[in-house]
C-alpha cells in the first residue's frame, strides 16, 4: 500500500471565535459529506481512532467525532505507556486474547504509523515471602495467557537484571517483550492516516443526543444542535459513553473515573533503570510501576482511586497520591527516594462494574455498536480491538467491507516525531531548513522546525497541549515555564490566531488575557 499521506478527509472544530484558522471552524452539517456516512465513530482517544484506521482500508463513507480539541485528549493522554503482553490478564478472556494478539501486531505497526517504541523487558519483583510464594501461579497464568517466553528469577538474578532493586527482593519473573510507546503518538498517528484515507474528523463536537435510532438512517446531534446523519453508530467515548447510551435506549452499564497518579524523574534518573519494574498484581490494580519512559524520564505510579462519574476533582493530584505513589515505587527501587522529581499529573482509567471489554452490537436498536470497560490495557490492544470490532460490525451489524487498494496503512517517513530522530543531527536538514537549528524547549532540545512541523502536519493542531503532545515541548525540567510562551507566539504566527486567542486545550483555557 502507499505510504505518502495526501489528505483527502476533512477536519473541523466546533471553536467558538478565533482560537482556529477560519476556514477550520465547524459551523453547518453541509461543511461534512452530502450523504449519510456509513459509520460515526464517537470518541476519538486510542480505541476510536484505531477503529477509524481499520475501516478507512475500506470503501466506506467515514466520521470521527470527539468533544476535545484534539485526538487522545481524554483517557489515553494520562496512561503508563506501557505495550503490555498480556502474561497477567485473566485468563480466557477477550480481553486476554486481545491485548496477547495486539502485543505481537505492535513491532510492525510502529513501522508503519511512525511511533517511537522500545521493547525494554519488565521484571516483576517480589519484595517479600507472600510475594514471592505467589510466583508460580502468576508463571502459569503467563503461560496459559500464550505468554510463554517469561522466566522466573532468583534473587540473584534480579539482581543482576536491576542492580539498583531492592535488597528485600525474594525473587522475581521476566517477561522480555514488554515495552514501552510514545503513547501520545498513536491517537494521532490513527487517526492520520484515516484522515488521508478520506475520513472526515470533527473535533470540540458533543454528541448530547439520537434521533430516529430506530431507523436505517439515525442522526447524531450535537450540543449546538447540528444533526448528522448516519447508518452505524460506534459510541466508544469511554467515560462519556454512558451519557449518550440512553438516548438510544441502550443497555445500562455503571462507570466511574479510577484515578491514576504518577511522579515524572528527571531524566538524568533513566539511566539507574532500564527495564520496567512491576509489583505483585492485586485483583483492582497492577500496582505502583516503576516504568523507563520512551522519551528518556523514569515515571513511579499509578494509583487507582475510585471516584463517582462526573466528579470533577477526579484528574486531581494530591499529597496522598504522591506519597503513596513513592511509597509504592520506593519498595521496588529505594533510591527512587532520593531522586528529584519534575512533575506530576493524574490519567483516568474507565472503570465498569459490570466488567472489562464491554462490548453490545445492535444496543437498543439494530446498527449501535457500544464499547465500554476498555481499562488501562486499551493502548495496547487498540490494534487488535479495532480488528475484532470491524470483524464485529460487519456480522452483526451487516456493515458491508470492501477494500480500498488505493488506501493506505501507513505514515511517511518525515513523520517520526523530531525529539527521536533529531533533525539537527543531519545537518542538510538545518542548512535547507534554519529554524530546525533554533532551539525553542531547552530542557528537551525542540526546535522551532519541529513545532512548525507540527503545526502544519495533517490534524492541525492548535493548543499548547496538541503540540507538546507531538513535539515533547513544555515536558522537561521547566515544564514549560520557559518555552510555553514562545511556542504560543509561533503557533499565533504561523496560523495567523491572535496571541491571546492561544489555548492550553482548547476555548477556555487562554493563556493570556
Amino acid at each position: 500500500m502507499k505510504s505518502q499521506i495526501d489528505v483527502s478527509g476533512r477536519i473541523f472544530y466546533e471553536w467558538p471565535d478565533e482560537g482556529c484558522r477560519k476556514e477550520m471552524r465547524f459551523s453547518d452539517p453541509s461543511q461534512l459529506a452530502e450523504e449519510p456516512y456509513d459509520v460515526v465513530i464517537i470518541g476519538a482517544g486510542v480505541v476510536g481512532s484505531a477503529l477509524a484506521y481499520k475501516l478507512s482500508q475500506y470503501k466506506l463513507r467515514l466520521l470521527l467525532v470527539d468533544k476535545n480539541y484534539d485526538v487522545g485528549e481524554g483517557t489515553s493522554k494520562g496512561s503508563s505507556a506501557i505495550i503490555h503482553t498480556g502474561f497477567d490478564a485473566a485468563v480466557g478472556t477477550l480481553e486476554s486474547q486481545l491485548v496477547t494478539k495486539a502485543s505481537i501486531m505492535w513491532p510492525e505497526l510502529i513501522e508503519n504509523l511512525k511511533i517511537p517504541f522500545q521493547q525494554c523487558g519488565a521484571v516483576l519483583i517480589a519484595v517479600d515471602n507472600e510475594q514471592y510464594n505467589q510466583l508460580e501461579k502468576i508463571h502459569q497464568k503467563a503461560i496459559d495467557n500464550g505468554v510463554t517466553d517469561v522466566k522466573v528469577l532468583t534473587s540473584g538474578e534480579v539482581k543482576e537484571l536491576v542492580p539498583n532493586v531492592s535488597p528485600e527482593a525474594r525473587g522475581g519473573m521476566s517477561i522480555p517483550r514488554e515495552s514501552i510507546i510514545d503513547a501520545f503518538s498513536i491517537p494521532i498517528a490513527f487517526s492520520e492516516v484515516a484522515l488521508a484515507n478520506g475520513t472526515d474528523i470533527l473535533l470540540g463536537v458533543e454528541i448530547v443526543d439520537v434521533e430516529d435510532a430506530d431507523k436505517s438512517i439515525k442522526k447524531i446531534v450535537t450540543a449546538s444542535g447540528k444533526s448528522i446523519p448516519t447508518k452505524l453508530i460506534v459510541n466508544v467515548a469511554g467515560l462519556g459513553s454512558s451519557k449518550i447510551t440512553p438516548k438510544y435506549n441502550g443497555k445500562f452499564f455503571d462507570l466511574n473515573p479510577r484515578r491514576g497518579q504518577f511522579i515524572i524523574y528527571d531524566e538524568f534518573s533513566r539511566s539507574m533503570v532500564d527495564k520496567i519494574l512491576l509489583p505483585i498484581p492485586t485483583a483492582q490494580t497492577k500496582g505502583v510501576l516503576v516504568i523507563p519512559t520512551i522519551s528518556g524520564n523514569l515515571l513511579a505510579g499509578p494509583t487507582a482511586e475510585d471516584f463517582p462519574l462526573d466528579d470533577e476533582t477526579a484528574a486531581d493530584t494530591t499529597i496522598d497520591g504522591l506519597e503513596l505513589m513513592l511509597k509504592g515505587a520506593s519498595r521496588l527501587m529505594p533510591s527512587l527516594k532520593d531522586l528529584p522529581r519534575i512533575g506530576s499529573f493524574a490519567g483516568i482509567r474507565c472503570a465498569c462494574s459490570q466488567g472489562t471489554y464491554q462490548i453490545r452490537y445492535n444496543d437498543g436498536h439494530p446498527g449501535i455498536l457500544t464499547v465500554s470497560g476498555i481499562r488501562s490495557t486499551g493502548v495496547t490492544s487498540s490494534p487488535a480491538l479495532a480488528e475484532y470490532l470491524v470483524e464485529g460490525l460487519a456480522k452483526e451489524c451487516g456493515l458491508s467491507l470492501v477494500k480500498n487498494p488505493e488506501a493506505t496503512d501507513s505514515r511517511p517517513e518525515n513523520r517520526w516525531p523530531g525529539w527521536w530522530k533529531r533533525p539537527y543531527e543531519n545537518n542538510g536538514a538545518v542548512k535547507n531548513r534554519p529554524e530546525y537549528g533554533r532551539i525553542i524547549c531547552n530542557c528537551e532540545n525542540i526546535s522551532q522546525g519541529e513545532i512548525i512541523d507540527a503545526l502544519s502536519s495533517p490534524l492541525q493542531p492548535f493548543t499548547l497541549d496538541a503540540i507538546k503532545r507531538r513535539t515533547w515541548t513544555q515536558t522537561g525540567r521547566c515544564q514549560g515555564f520557559d518555552c510555553m510562551a514562545k511556542i504560543a507566539k509561533i503557533i499565533s504566527e504561523h496560523c495567523n490566531i491572535p496571541l491571546n486567542k492561544i489555548t492550553k486545550k482548547g476555548p477556555g483555557s487562554e493563556i493570556a488575557c
